[in-house]
Parts: structure tokens; sequence; C-alpha cells
């Protein structure tokens, strides 16, 4: 079953293209994988919510290894210099 909701295709928004594009990608990964990606199930049952958290978190994986986004520093206040 095919539950996934298509957005509008003319979007030429270049932040909702790369935001598209990265999570085909983190699909079709995850497919090859033999994982389950959200569309798999019927939304809000409780397979989806485990998935969702699951596809997340490998979003977040592949956004952290984009070279193109800023590398993030994240400092203690109490930190020494």
């Amino acid at each position: 079953m095919d539950h996934e909701i298509n957005p509008p295709a003319d979007s030429n928004d270049p932040t909702f293209l790369r935001a598209r594009a990265l999570s085909l990608s983190v699909g079709a990964i995850r497919k090859a994988q033999g994982k389950k990606c959200p569309g798999d199930f019927p939304v809000g049952t409780i397979e989806w919510h485990a998935v969702v958290e699951e596809f997340a978190n490998d979003v977040l994986k592949a956004m952290l290894s984009e070279p193109d986004l800023p590398i993030l520093e994240f400092k203690r206040d109490n930190a020494r210099k």
C-alpha cells in the first residue's frame, strides 16, 4: 500500500526541491536496505509512527554528512578558552 502524499510538482522553491531530493534519496536507500518507509503504512498507526522516527533519524544522518551545509559549532558557556 502506498499512502504517500505527493506535493505539487510545479514548486520551484530551491529549499523545497533540496528537501524533496533528500527525502526521495533517503527513501530509496531505505528500500534498498529492505527497510520500510512512512508511505508503506497508514498515517497514524503504530507502525507508521515507528517508521517516521527511523526515517527522520536517517534524514538527519544524511543532512549531517551534507558537505554544502555549514558546520555548526556548539560551545558551552563554561568552556575553557
